[in-house]
């Protein structure tokens, strides 16, 4: 699942979602979202964990904590 289809299911601010994802800030995370030169892409590790967050929050209910 992508970090920003992520945030807005779970409707997370960015600081919300760096901090899930373990980011100090939420620079990187904005990156994501968007188009043009300064547009990054998330490293499959993030996809990752955003999959498994997202199974686990399903089931156990949405949890904003600093999972590191």
């Amino acid at each position: 699942m992508h970090p920003i289809e992520f945030k807005k299911k779970w409707q997370l601010t960015y600081n919300e979602l760096a901090l899930v994802l373990g980011y100090e800030s939420e620079v990187t995370v904005r990156c994501w979202g968007r188009v043009g030169k300064n547009k990054r892409n998330p490293q499959q590790v993030v996809y990752v964990t955003c999959r498994l967050l997202d199974e686990k929050w399903s089931t156990q209910g949405k949890q904003v904590n600093s999972y590191l």
